[in-house]
């Protein structure tokens, strides 16, 4: 077992400049990153330049093995806040996007990092999309950085507390209520707004096929092994639907979720589907899904904040609108 400490003494030491930005900083809030659940006897290498390769790929920050409630060992990197936006807003948010929507960017996923601070495991956030994609030292972009240097210290707040963020690439004209989306609490700056920014987006409108088979072979156990008719039910105040119901024999009430999770996030592209219908007969039989934007629809509009910036918009224009009543804070 690799012990923190053995890591540090080497990484503490070692200041790594990229792009103007200090990315080890003994003053700024420290997170852990899961970067692997299961290390499988691989160790990390740590390199003379402070960085450490695990599985391929150049991470920062000081590397340890832990133990999960399962029995499996993880390695986990403590890193400064910025430092790990440094892998991630690349990832989220292309280089070539205007300065506006990568502040904007920077700003949200530091927000989303520090809130996930917690005592009750042995990491924060995880390095993949059940948290905020982090790609490590080759990610790392000359414009992302200065974003991310640009908003040092910024974070989101509401009513003098930190605010609860979510982003996805498109919320198609309308972002999502995140009580709608999610149950709980609603929130007064997550409610949805209306939202004219987005409407060249590539996932702006959404047309998908899928098999009816794969929706047989999902949902085929509720309605006698066959589907013949398909709709929706209980739209939200924003046009969303809250199910799909799918008959046969019988008839299956499915939560949108649950079927996006069924057939496949690339296929189902957001929860806000407009319409399904049944087209073909026999093996040609499909299930044909307009929707619209892509991903969960809470929060910022990645897409939506680059043709506001393109348009003139700043980062705090960006967050303002996205998440009313929020104020930037710190810096």
């Amino acid at each position: 077992m690799i012990s923190r400490g053995a890591f540090l003494s080497g990484v503490a030491s070692a200041t790594v400049a990229t792009g103007g930005l200090d990315v080890w900083d003994a003053t700024a809030p420290q997170i852990r990153v899961l970067v692997a659940s299961d290390v499988h006897g691989e160790l990390p290498h740590v390199a003379a330049d402070g960085t450490f390769v695990y599985g391929g790929r150049r991470w920062r920050g000081a590397p340890s093995t832990v133990g999960l409630p399962d029995g499996r060992m993880a390695l986990v990197t403590t890193i400064g806040v910025d430092a790990y936006l440094q892998g991630v807003v690349p990832l989220e948010a292309p280089p070539s996007w205007p300065p506006g929507a990568l502040a904007a960017q920077a700003i949200v996923a530091r927000t989303f990092a520090l809130a996930r601070r917690t005592l009750s495991r042995a990491y924060d956030v995880r390095a993949d999309e059940s948290d905020q994609r982090w790609g490590g030292v080759d990610a790392e972009t000359p414009p992302t950085t200065a974003a991310i240097a640009l908003t040092r210290g910024q974070t989101l707040a509401y009513r003098g507390g930190p605010a609860a963020v979510f982003y996805s690439s498109c919320c198609g004209g309308h972002s999502a209520d995140i009580a709608s989306a999610w149950g709980g609490a609603p929130l007064p700056y997550l409610r949805g707004v209306e939202d004219p920014h987005c409407v060249p987006a590539p996932d702006y409108r959404w047309q998908r096929e899928v098999p009816l088979s794969r929706a047989i072979a999902a949902f085929g156990s509720r309605t006698g092994d066959r589907i013949t008719g398909a709709s929706l039910a209980g739209t939200d105040d924003t046009g969303r639907p809250r199910e799909v119901v799918l008959t046969g024999v019988g008839t299956a009430v499915v939560p949108v979720a649950d079927f996006r999770r069924a057939l496949g996030y690339d296929a189902i592209r957001s929860p806000w589907i407009r319409a399904l219908r049944i087209e073909g007969t026999g093996d040609g039989a499909r299930l044909v899904v307009d929707g619209c934007g892509r991903g969960h629809g809470v929060g910022l509009c990645q897409w939506g904040a680059r043709f506001f910036a393109a348009a003139g918009g700043s980062a705090g224009d960006i967050l303002a609108f996205y998440f009313p009543g929020t104020s930037v804070v710190g810096g």
